[in-house]
């Protein structure tokens, strides 16, 4: 392998073709705005944001070399959409998973000297044990040479996610493309290296449920019409009678509970997920603080996402082919587009039965294309929210969306909070 980084795709800092100079008006630094000052309410939205069924025909699949257009619908009914590669540029990605898997090998020590603390990337232990990340980016101090390389699928990655990006902001009248800098886009390497000591909730499948006793912690999916926006919330049998089920609602947001004058709900069984609590190989549910995310298939299948509509979790990956990434929005995308465009909820599932073997744990490589630190979020109804702050969840802003208290979509969302 060569050492030395491609001329064309440095992992030091460059000037970007794609986004020239000129700083768009929605973009800037700005003073941080309270959420007094919305120009309209929520309570004139609320109707317009709240879960709908996805138009027939909406196009899930397309290739990444396609005007983004086409993918514009999915990912407001869905908040994803699975991109297509060529042979060309999936044999780019499948050197991303050698070279990871060769930096990964090395020993601790190795990897140490690539902590760069202050500056963002480089190799991070998050939660030591469960799993390692090299996070790339322009502007490291150094790149160990087992991932020079992958730069070009860097390179590759982060086109897409500005096209894509470049074409929503058109859509939604904002120069989105603008909002990175040349090093805020960031593609992690990952390495699931010990799933079983990382435990975490996971719901299991209706074939897996003979019977659900009460007091037992369920969820609720697949609900329709009115009931709607429960699918997804958590809650407890709290009686039964043959084939019905009373679970009580305390899992849902109290706008939720207000709206509906109850805080139980009589389903049958198909409507409820059984919760596992302490499930080997889960890590915490989450949405992204990238604009876009795009995340090529995984070495293994693992990564499961919540359906929008229906509240119930599923692996995604099942369903990507070789040479398809999951491409999809995050919160920054979700609150600059007033929701038009809906974060989706994802989390790793790493340890499942026929997973791969301790010697072949799984690698993901997902690219996040970042706002810059004082990238300035306005849509036309919220107050200005500046990444840095949304990025932080400085005093709870991520948990104060309006959207997220009309729904219980997001009742596995914990987000950590960071003070001025």
């Amino acid at each position: 392998m060569s050492t030395a980084p491609p001329a064309e795709c440095s992992w030091r800092t460059r000037p970007s073709p794609v986004r020239g100079n000129a700083i768009p008006t929605t973009v800037g630094c700005a003073r941080r705005c309270g959420w007094k000052r919305c120009r309209l309410t929520w309570s004139t939205q609320r109707s317009r944001f709240l879960p709908s069924t996805p138009p027939p025909c909406l196009r899930m699949h397309g290739s990444c070399s396609e005007n983004p257009k086409w993918a514009l619908e999915a990912l407001k009914a869905k908040g994803y959409v699975i991109v297509q590669f060529t042979p060309e540029e999936q044999a780019c990605l499948n050197d991303l998973y050698r070279c990871s898997r060769e930096f990964f090998s090395n020993p601790s020590r190795y990897k140490e000297g690539f902590k760069f603390f202050p500056i963002p990337g480089g190799y991070l232990t998050p939660f030591p044990g469960t799993y390692e990340v090299f996070e790339l980016r322009r502007g490291l101090p150094s790149c160990p040479a087992e991932l020079r390389q992958a730069m070009e699928a860097f390179a590759l990655l982060e086109k897409v996610a500005i096209d894509f990006s470049a074409e929503i902001g058109h859509d939604v009248g904002l120069d989105l493309h603008r909002m990175p800098n040349d090093t805020s886009s960031t593609m992690r390497c990952i390495h699931y290296d010990r799933p079983l000591e990382s435990r975490g909730a996971t719901d299991l499948p209706q074939v897996a449920i003979p019977s659900i006793a009460v007091g037992a912690e369920v969820r609720l999916v697949n609900l329709q019409g009115g009931e709607a926006t429960l699918n997804g919330c958590k809650g407890v049998v709290a009686g039964m009678d043959k084939d019905d089920f009373q679970v009580s609602l305390a899992g849902a947001p109290e706008a939720v509970l207000s709206a509906r004058g109850t805080r139980s709900i009589v389903v049958r069984q198909d409507k409820l997920r059984l919760l596992r609590p302490d499930a080997p190989g889960m890590y915490p549910a989450h949405t992204d603080s990238s604009l876009i995310t795009v995340a090529p298939k995984s070495s293994a299948p693992g990564l499961e996402v919540k359906d929008l509509q229906t509240g119930e979790w599923f692996n995604i990956e099942d369903m990507l082919q070789v040479g398809e990434a999951l491409l999809f929005v995050g919160d920054p995308l979700d609150y600059a587009s007033g929701h038009r465009y809906p974060a989706l909820m994802h989390r790793p599932a790493v340890c499942r039965a026929g997973s791969a073997p301790a010697a072949e744990h799984r690698i993901s490589t997902p690219f996040f294309l970042y706002p810059r630190s004082d990238a300035v979020l306005a849509p036309s109804w919220l107050p200005r929210l500046v990444f840095e702050d949304l990025n932080g969840n400085v005093n709870k802003c991520r948990d104060r969306f309006p959207w997220k208290k009309h729904t219980c979509y997001y009742s596995d969302l914990v987000y950590s909070e960071q003070k001025d």
